[in-house]
């Protein structure tokens, strides 16, 4: 099985995705990391219709794979899948976005209505981009099922936890 990796907005997420990255390679028979174009052009935001372009060209060959995304890596793979152009086994959503989302215009709610992929989702205690508490609410308001979601402590958005992490997904795939 093969694992993609979709980091957050900024490039300073380049650096964590590829120490993620070097992290998953024993578990898997391919470990992918889609870079950015933003990060290259020194714009500010994702462009998700490119990045799902990316995404989907990547993914198209394969049989099975996961997708192991952070905050702005989990709209391109939530929107891919509502249009119905992915198709992973399972995915692996760590820190996600609602308030930068919703701040950005990216439909998130829509995106996530019913969405029932086997999923792990882990959040911290006070993300500030989204608490615990306000993505339990938010989950249970989309209707979304089939998904585990962990708790870590902490009150930032960089999730440097990242043998946690690990032992967390590789659990669960």
């Amino acid at each position: 099985m093969d694992l993609i990796l979709l980091a957050g907005n900024s490039i300073d997420n380049k650096e964590w995705i590829e120490e993620v990255k070097s992290v998953f390679i024993p578990f898997f028979s391919l470990t992918q990391i889609q870079y950015y174009d933003h990060w290259q052009s020194g714009k500010e935001l994702i462009d998700l219709n490119k990045e799902i372009k990316k995404l989907t060209e990547t993914t198209k060959s394969k049989k099975q794979y996961v997708i192991f995304a952070k905050s702005a890596g989990i709209l391109v793979t939530l929107k891919a899948i509502f249009e119905k152009k992915i198709s992973p086994c399972k995915c692996i959503f760590i820190g996600i976005p609602l308030n930068w989302a919703n701040k950005y215009g990216f439909d998130i709610n829509t995106w996530f209505k019913n969405f029932d992929l086997p999923s792990l989702i882990i959040q911290h205690t006070n993300d500030p981009i989204a608490s615990i508490r306000e993505l339990s609410k938010f989950l249970k308001k989309e209707n979304v099922a089939n998904y585990n979601l962990v708790e870590l402590s902490g009150n930032d958005h960089y999730y440097s936890e990242i043998d946690k992490i690990k032992d967390l997904t590789t659990n669960f795939i």
